[in-house]
């Protein structure tokens, strides 16, 4: 579909899913990292999904089959110093058929358009501002509908409900996460190679950064995680100086983002050449697990129906091997989330009854059990290792879109002697 059409359509699937919602949806600003210098920029990710521009300052409106573009930088001689907030060529192409307005008009929108709606949609919360403004329009609106009804105004979050348009992947967005999980798999295949020992985890982070940069991804997907020894028993353990020893394991969480679709994959491999016999009895546990998950996955299934699956498997796995424990506190993680334009989308889990939903073609989350082992008095302790692929749900089943090598013998084949 081209472009301007694809995003034309959206709107206008928002608009005819939510007939009765008003919703008003922020591109993000700019924020400061000192008294001079900014952030760099990243655009909201349903504004993004919607309009397919990175600008700050602007605000999408849509109403039913009407939108409305609001931005006081839409000309482009505003570009001397800064173009973060300037629409170029191509984004007026993806924004064909919205009306343009500045910011100033924000009220007078809503005024002209609250009358005819039930409900008013916004990311409440992101922006104190916003949140001010439209909280007014509502108590406005409310005073002026008690004359004719006793039914206000609501309000809602509106990442929740553009939510459920991005819940379900087209084919041109599965090609952009499969894009991503690929070159961030071909970043682990180089990290595999790497002599590891000596270095510190920020050393590892700097890495792979570095190479998801090389191979065009402009943005990590979230923060990059890298957990050596008993730290990689710490879910999300941030790079620091600490130094990888030999004899240890490294979890490694990190992926990058392509045209603003994330990746989201978990290796964990030896710091040396292989792994000891604990950490391999650990990590063989978890791989089956997954193996187990990724064979259940189709169309019909939920999320907690394959995280009841990674639980069951991993159980089976530590009894075989005569290992104790709780799992919910070896595994204090859900198996799955969904993933797309953020690594963690903000579809829902349950539907209006209260029910997991059920996994339908185009839906995309991650695969990734995993065990911890925190207690000092287990022969385990210290020993973290998760395991994670991103998959889309096919007709056939899934694919897996990640490709990191993940059999212990093939790791191990990789690491230098």
């Amino acid at each position: 579909m081209e472009k301007s059409l694809k995003y034309s359509y959206r709107r206008q699937n928002l608009g005819n899913k939510f007939s009765r919602t008003l919703f008003v949806i922020p591109s993000g600003d700019l924020r400061m990292r000192s008294h001079s210098v900014a952030y760099r920029f990243k655009a909201a990710s349903d504004f993004l999904y919607l309009c397919g521009v990175e600008v700050s300052e602007a605000y999408l409106v849509v109403a039913g089959q009407k939108s409305y573009f609001l931005s006081d930088h839409i000309s482009q001689e505003v570009a001397l110093w800064e173009d973060v907030n300037t629409l170029m060529e191509e984004d007026r192409e993806k924004l064909r058929g919205i009306e343009f307005a500045s910011i100033s008009q924000l009220q007078n929108i809503l005024q002209d358009h609250l009358g005819n709606y039930d409900r008013l949609a916004f990311p409440i919360g992101r922006s104190e501002l916003l949140d001010r403004l439209l909280l007014e329009q509502v108590s406005f609106q409310n005073r002026r509908r008690s004359r004719y009804t006793n039914i206000p105004l609501a309000l809602c979050d509106s990442r929740t409900l553009v939510g459920a348009l991005r819940h379900t992947k087209d084919q041109d967005e599965i090609r952009l996460m499969r894009t991503a999980a690929q070159k961030s798999s071909a970043v682990y295949q180089e990290l595999f190679k790497t002599r590891l020992a000596g270095l510190t985890e920020k050393d590892v982070a700097a890495f792979l950064e570095s190479e998801f940069m090389k191979q065009g991804m402009h943005w990590t997907a979230y923060e990059t995680i890298v957990g050596s020894g008993e730290r990689g028993t710490t879910l999300h353990a941030r790079a620091t100086e600490r130094i990888l020893r030999a004899g240890e394991a490294v979890l490694i969480d990190a992926a990058g983002e392509f045209q603003g679709y994330c990746a989201d994959i978990t290796r964990v491999l030896p710091i040396e050449k292989s792994f000891s016999k604990e950490q391999r009895t650990i990590y063989q546990i978890v791989l089956n697990a997954q193996k187990e998950v990724l064979k259940k996955v189709r169309a019909g299934e939920t999320l907690s129906s394959l995280h009841e699956t990674a639980q069951q498997y991993l159980v089976e796995g530590l009894n075989k091997e005569g290992i104790k424990g709780d799992i919910t506190q070896l595994m204090p993680h859900s198996t799955s989330h969904w993933i797309g334009m953020d690594v963690h989308d903000p579809s829902a889990y349950v539907d209006e009854s209260g029910n997991a939903v059920k996994l339908t073609e185009g839906m995309s989350f991650t695969v990734e059990p995993g065990l911890y082992f925190r207690e000092r008095s287990s022969a385990y302790c210290g020993i973290g290792v998760r395991i994670e692929d991103d998959v889309v749900v096919t007709a056939e089943g899934c694919e897996v879109l990640s490709s990191a090598s993940k059999e212990v013998d093939e790791i191990e084949s990789l690491r230098p002697s």
